[in-house]
């Protein structure tokens, strides 16, 4: 095996949905960086963000208005993706809304549906229509690659008054199990898919919790409560969404991957 290349994602053509800042900048940054073609995604409008990348390089970046939340747009990036390339080696499910707080007795089905609109419904409607596109990239020796971004909420019970985001998030992890197991290599024109689905549960990073990390008090007590001592950085996911679609994680499907600096297994996991 040649391990000079294993982690290697030059030439591949990927999707990020939520692509303009945070996380997902992160995760389109690190394709970029590796010579892939990235699209970003998301309701405003990321022509900015796309051209930074881009003039980082070696990859490409470019930036497509979709609001998930609207079948008709998502039919239409679909459509653009299969004019410009006809192929998509990676999509990265990671537009999503945070948590909403409200008693229980209180919380409004308006907002339910909101959260999970986007957290669960985008995600499996994108992937439907991707499929295609998926299918014609992937082959035995360089699979596909779908990396839905989850959450550690969606992997413990939160403590607060969640009653939304975690539920979806939990959602979409059984989501990408049920895919792994139904899809990844059965059916298809070529006799096999070769699509991995994997998701990614982040902890605690910058843009989730804001608030807290605000002050050096809150960054400190947020820092304490994971095992390696620190916030996570965007390119911590990043880095874990190379590792997934490149032929280093290529044995990897079905699988649930927390990156949260050890908060799920050190002593303040409920906070």
């Amino acid at each position: 095996m040649n391990f000079e290349n294993i982690f290697a994602v030059a030439g591949k053509v990927v999707c990020v949905t939520g692509g303009g800042g945070g996380i997902g900048r992160g995760i389109a940054a690190g394709f970029v960086a590796g010579g892939a073609r990235v699209y970003i995604t998301s309701r405003s409008d990321l022509s900015t963000t796309a051209k930074e990348l881009d003039s980082e390089g070696p990859g490409e970046c470019i930036a497509l208005r979709t609001d998930l939340s609207q079948d008709e747009d998502i039919t239409a990036l679909v459509a653009e993706l299969t004019h410009r390339d006809g192929k998509l080696d990676v999509l990265v499910n990671n537009a999503g809304l945070g948590n909403v707080m409200h008693d229980f007795a209180e919380f409004p089905m308006a907002e339910w549906d909101r959260v999970n609109a986007v957290n669960v419904r985008a995600p499996f409607a994108l992937t439907k229509e991707c499929s295609p596109l998926l299918e014609a990239a992937g082959t035995i020796e360089s699979h596909a690659s779908v990396i839905n971004i989850a959450s550690i909420d969606g992997i413990r019970i939160p403590s607060d008054n969640d009653w939304a985001y975690g539920q979806g998030k939990a959602a979409l992890i059984h989501l990408t199990r049920q895919w792994a197991g139904e899809l990844g290599n059965k059916g298809g024109a070529k006799g096999g898919r070769h699509i991995t689905f994997n998701a990614i549960a982040p902890g605690p990073f910058p843009g989730m919790l804001d608030a807290l990390l605000a002050s050096e008090e809150g960054r400190a007590g947020v820092s304490a409560a994971t095992v390696v001592g620190r916030v996570g950085e965007p390119e911590d996911i990043g880095a874990a969404c190379i590792y997934l679609a490149s032929r280093a994680g290529s044995y990897v499907t079905g699988a649930v991957l927390p990156v949260d600096g050890g908060f799920l297994v050190g002593r303040y996991a409920n906070i």
